[in-house]
């Protein structure tokens, strides 16, 4: 008696199917994000604004979130994070870039409109978390531009106060951002402009000086290490810090003395140096974990840290429980770890 089988076989990879879609329409995939670059025009800060025209596999994204972008530069695919300008609803999404890096060199430089470029859906935690708070957001450079979706969410939720300290040598967006406060009297927009000459430091004078009851809101803080680190000693002073949310895009570097620890990667069975964070120190060694965006954000980098102790290099907190999960590209080992890879 014959019998049937349910199995059916895998026979078209889903590379290929893409690969021919795209023949037709680069646009079009079985389940990959892409987006055609409609505009790309420069802006204040050495920036450049590029509107993105997506598939039907974008979904809708919050305020505040990014997407990692994908190029390919010689030959090679490369990725970076970029938060989006833009609004929920908008009928194209915004990303702001700055000229560092290869893959902001290349959309700055290289790319052309129409070309077509793979994005991921949004992603991050930089988000408002409460609705119920007055808002105060500290941003410098482009960490300007994820502030931009969170103000205007915030200033059309509520008639809560909202305040924006933004530092910055050539101010990016600033006509968006002063229709804003023209529109919204509970905006109060603070655009610092500092210069080599007279830089401008954020301390608890300004603080206290341009928001009085900062104790009171949900703050949220993009920007260089330097500002991030004084908000953070500023907010621990004065016991704040369940108040603040913190985001960088700008990737950890190892410092040449930085202190060797034996790190061991379990299931590899490969020991290795530490110096710095754990990403690069496996790489040095030959490794070759998986990354995303070398930056703390996008997740693909997670393992478990079976023992030992690591620092956060973009908060400072030590973390030394054993079966956790942390990244690799921003975890600085402090003693022997044993990790999970």
């Amino acid at each position: 008696m014959l019998q049937t089988s349910n199995y059916k076989p895998h026979w078209v990879r889903e590379d290929f199917v893409d690969f021919v879609l795209a023949k037709v329409n680069p646009m079009w995939t079985l389940r990959r994000t892409m987006a055609r670059i409609d505009n790309i025009e420069p802006i204040a800060d050495g920036m450049i604004k590029l509107t993105l025209a997506t598939n039907n596999k974008f979904s809708q994204y919050q305020p505040g979130q990014f997407v990692m972008v994908t190029v390919r530069v010689d030959g090679v695919q490369h990725q970076r994070a970029y938060s989006l300008v833009s609004f929920p609803g908008d009928s194209s999404i915004v990303l702001g870039i700055k000229k560092q890096g290869r893959v902001s060199n290349y959309l700055a430089n290289d790319a052309r409109v129409g070309d077509v470029i793979e994005i991921t859906p949004a992603m991050g935690e930089f988000t408002l978390k409460k609705h119920d708070h007055p808002v105060l957001l500290i941003a410098a450079g482009s960490g300007i531009t994820p502030m931009i979706p969170l103000a205007k969410q915030a200033l059309e939720r509520s008639k809560l106060p909202v305040t924006l300290i933004y530092y910055s040598r050539n101010p990016a967006f600033r006509a968006e951002l002063e229709a804003l406060a023209a529109k919204h009297a509970h905006f109060n927009l603070n655009i610092i402009v500092d210069s080599n000459e007279k830089p401008a430091f954020f301390d608890e004078e300004t603080l206290d000086q341009l928001c009085v009851d900062a104790k009171y809101r949900e703050t949220y803080v993009c920007a260089a290490p330097g500002l991030m680190k004084a908000t953070r000693q500023i907010w621990q002073k004065r016991g704040w810090s369940a108040q603040l949310t913190q985001e960088s895009f700008l990737p950890v570097t190892v410092s040449d003395d930085a202190q060797a620890v034996p790190v061991n990667f379990r299931r590899s069975m490969q020991e290795f140096e530490g110096r710095g964070n754990l990403l690069a120190s496996a790489e040095a060694a030959g490794l070759k974990p998986s990354f995303g965006c070398r930056m703390g954000i996008c997740n693909t980098c997670v393992c478990t840290k079976v023992s030992g102790a690591v620092r956060n290099q973009l908060t400072g907190e030590i973390n030394d429980q054993n079966n956790v999960q942390i990244k690799l590209c921003v975890s600085e080992a402090v003693s022997p770890v044993e990790i999970d890879l």
